[in-house]
């Protein structure tokens, strides 16, 4: 029996590449964020890219070939999803008590450029060196300094494009001082963490580390890590627009994070039918620690003293203190008891038919989410026959969602079903 190259089974694959997601998220959710410390002046983005290049570097020495290619593909795919995703958003036609506001006028900022200048810089600093590696040079993934070269170097070219395609036009203030300050942090980061890394490898070459926890098998199948990535990114979504609300020409206002939100629900149904319900848990405790880590660090890099001409502190410390609980909580609620309720309903007579089954455990889980979420966020900001208000409306469109999703979620099911098999057949082959 020979196993497919093309499932996934090193231990930390998921959590590399969920943090791969979250910070390049991260990195355009702070592209314009400037930091005044000590004299010195520099961008959020001077610690968040080598943190990505830190990531990258351990994906290269812990990660199968296949794998590497499999978080970059990831990474890449959640740039353009969260991008997009955005950009639809708010160009949705907003409340009318929100037009003009500048903390959105802040926060959404140029959402395309963001998306081009991140998308482009990690393409050539870590994806395109990465796929000519693996087509001409595959040797130089199998040496450990050279690992370390290609992730130090592509952390320093993917800082320095991004910042270039981000404050070069128009000319940023103190646009040297800037970049030379940002520069001397990345360096001293990523040289302290080459170090570190040697070190390692001079003096812990002869411990070995053994796990002998067997890998679940939902977790070989490259499928869920997918659908788990997209569910992550589809999150991070919802959370960049919790405030934003949207008004269609009927008069019916929507939270623009609700428009976008059954499609992680579709997410954790698929998951559950496909791989169980320990496979659905584990995809709860991924979106609620992406979300408590993004948020977290979002926090910290809010609160860092910004020069005056570029301040954009004011809306996120309103924001994030409230929104880690609500999310967390709402997170929990929702996909938990979505995950319980799938699971029970199967050994009920309701639960006989899937859609049914799917229906009635998405339609509580909605309910306790409406419940919950939207009475955390939006208490004490809205009076409260709006809350009220909002809160019905969001129930009513991700029911009628997740009854109009259904045929989508057959096909997508049916879809990866087959792959499924198809896989299986080939491994036993």
């Amino acid at each position: 029996m020979t196993t497919s190259l093309t499932r996934p089974q090193t231990q930390s694959y998921l959590f590399l590449t969920m943090s791969m997601i979250t910070c390049l998220i991260l990195l355009i959710n702070v592209s314009f964020k400037i930091i005044e410390l000590h004299g010195l002046i520099f961008t959020a983005s001077s610690f968040v890219c080598p943190i990505v290049a830190i990531i990258y570097l351990f994906v290269l020495k812990e990660c199968t070939i296949t794998e590497q290619r499999h978080v970059l593909n990831q990474s890449l795919l959640a740039l353009y999803v969260f991008s997009i995703g955005i950009y639809l958003l708010v160009n949705l036609p907003a409340a009318e008590y929100m037009h003009d506001n500048p903390a959105y006028q802040i926060v959404f900022e140029d959402i395309p450029k963001k998306f081009f200048a991140s998308t482009l810089a990690f393409a050539l600093g870590f994806y395109l060196p990465h796929l000519i590696c693996c087509a001409k040079k595959k040797e130089l993934l199998f040496s450990s300094k050279k690992r370390l070269l290609l992730a130090l170097f592509g952390g320093f070219f993917f800082f320095t494009l991004d910042f270039l395609l981000l404050f070069s036009d128009p000319h940023a203030h103190s646009f040297d001082r800037i970049y030379f300050d940002s520069l001397l942090i990345v360096a001293v980061i990523l040289f302290t963490t080459g170090i570190i890394y040697l070190s390692c490898l001079l003096f812990a070459k002869h411990i070995t580390w053994s796990f002998d926890k067997a890998v679940p098998e939902y977790l070989t199948q490259p499928s869920y890590h997918y659908l788990v990535g997209f569910a992550v990114t589809i999150m991070l979504i919802c959370l960049a627009c919790e405030y934003r609300l949207v008004s269609f020409s009927n008069g019916w206002t929507l939270a623009a994070s609700g428009i976008l939100f059954p499609l992680a629900m579709m997410v954790s149904n698929l998951i559950a039918e496909l791989y169980g319900y320990k496979a659905n848990l584990r995809l709860t405790a991924v979106l609620i620690l992406v979300e408590l880590s993004f948020d977290l660090l979002l926090m910290g890099a809010v609160y860092l003293p910004s020069p005056e001409f570029f301040n954009l502190n004011p809306f996120y410390s309103f924001i994030i203190p409230r929104r880690i609980p609500a999310a967390t909580l709402g997170l929990f609620v929702t996909f938990v008891s979505n995950a319980m309720l799938l699971e029970y309903l199967k050994k009920t007579s309701l639960g006989i038919s899937r859609s049914w089954r799917i229906l009635i455990a998405n339609v509580i889980a909605t309910s306790l989410l409406c419940l919950v979420n939207y009475s955390l966020l939006f208490a004490g900001i809205y009076p409260y026959e709006q809350v009220l208000g909002l809160s019905v409306s969001a129930w009513t469109f991700k029911v009628a969602a997740t009854l109009f999703g259904l045929p989508v979620f057959w096909w997508l099911y049916n879809s990866l079903q087959k792959q499924t098999s198809a896989r299986l057949l080939n491994s036993i082959s």
